[in-house]
């Protein structure tokens, strides 16, 4: 998958934000996430690695583009990713996540959960983070197939 995410701020408009530092994270297509676990809702123990986590800073346009996996799902959440934008001096401006398109013919159900299915998935409306609006203010573009892969574009706004 690659993951187009563009930055803007609010303090200009919600043009281009360049130089911002973008941090993203997201599990694996089995749900569980690098540098955690060994307990709670991670039994895996995965501590000692790193994987599915990068940071970029965006260009003259705000954007930046990652290359990764399409995100797997754990109990009690969407599929997500996680987002955290820095300024350019590494001043937070903002946390926040990325949620997925659902439904029939979405990229969620044509990955169907990799392995696991979608049996005892929970939606964007049921997501225990996305609940106040469904995710819908975090939704993603999502387009393309399993076997081109697919992308991801979305536009996030700072006050910068």
């Amino acid at each position: 998958m690659t993951a187009k995410i563009t930055i803007g701020n609010t303090n200009n408009g919600c043009a281009a934000l360049p130089g911002a530092i973008v941090d993203i994270w997201h599990c694996d297509a089995t749900g569980n996430y690098s540098e955690y676990g060994g307990g709670g809702i991670q039994s895996t123990n995965l501590q000692a690695v790193h994987f599915l986590r990068g940071r970029q800073v965006t260009d003259g346009h705000g954007l930046v583009t990652f290359t990764t996996i399409f995100p797997g799902w754990y109990p009690g959440r969407s599929t997500h990713i996680h987002v955290h934008i820095f300024n350019a001096n590494g001043t937070s401006l903002k946390v926040t996540q990325i949620a997925f398109p659902e439904g029939a013919g979405t990229a969620v159900a044509l990955v169907n959960g990799y392995s696991k299915g979608l049996k005892g998935y929970t939606t964007n409306a049921r997501d225990n983070v996305f609940t106040n609006d469904g995710g819908v203010n975090q939704i993603a573009t999502v387009s393309g197939n399993t076997t081109d892969g697919f992308e991801l574009s979305i536009k996030m706004n700072v006050a910068a």
